[in-house]
């Protein structure tokens, strides 16, 4: 994503719990902050290429949640999210390229007929998603239909996708799903998560955008 969107797509959930007022029927005492649960985002075979064209990355996001409530009005319900990211994962990483000649060269020729020779591993980061708004809808009394958007940074092992851009990167992410509550007190996520991940121009900036499952576990 280039620097300027990248900049106007961070900036408009943070604009949108600005405005948010508690104008809707919040009960006075439910904005406070609560730890609701922790879910896990598994990407498999991420389409995203790194420079020389390698791709089928899975990618692995553990998270932690705690939420507000901002607005409620009848069966909607809009909250604030923090994410805390202990664990992130991508695998078959590209992290760093040698020089090497070129396969089925004449002799004659391999002094002059070099090629990089990438070598892959797996890159382990940590993270945090403070700006985050949750939308949920009461379907029926043990289902909610959510669709969510939140920013925030990560902090790599090594630089990713490519060993000449970043370890911090910026990300960027949009939910959907449902949360079934098969009890009182617990709940289950499961939904689709579409991940972005940029350096936002502070170097080489291939991006990385993953296609997720993921599931949690919560507290009503």
């Amino acid at each position: 994503m280039s620097g300027p969107g990248f900049r106007v797509a961070l900036w408009l959930p943070v604009c949108a719990m600005a405005f948010a007022r508690p104008s809707w029927g919040q009960e006075s005492g439910s904005a406070r902050w609560r730890l609701t649960g922790a879910w896990l985002a598994v990407g498999p075979n991420a389409p995203f290429l790194t420079r020389l064209g390698t791709r089928h990355h899975d990618v692995y996001v553990l998270g932690l949640r705690a939420e507000r409530a901002l607005v409620q009005h009848g069966a909607l319900q809009l909250y604030h999210t923090v994410d805390a990211l202990p664990l992130a994962v991508s695998t078959a990483m590209p992290v760093r390229y040698d020089d090497g000649t070129c396969a089925g060269a004449a002799p004659q020729d391999q002094a002059t007929c070099l090629q990089w020779v990438p070598h892959f591993g797996t890159v382990y980061g940590f993270g945090l998603a403070p700006v985050g708004l949750e939308l949920r809808y009461a379907a029926h009394r043990r289902l909610r239909i959510v669709a969510s958007a939140a920013v925030g940074a990560l902090y790599f092992t090594q630089r990713i996708p490519d060993p000449m851009a970043s370890r911090l990167n910026f990300s960027i992410t949009g939910n959907v799903g449902v949360r079934i509550a098969p009890g009182s007190h617990r709940a289950i996520d499961v939904g689709y998560r579409f991940q972005h991940v940029s350096n936002g121009g502070l170097a080489f900036n291939p991006g990385m955008n993953t296609h997720m499952l993921q599931v949690g576990l919560g507290v009503r």
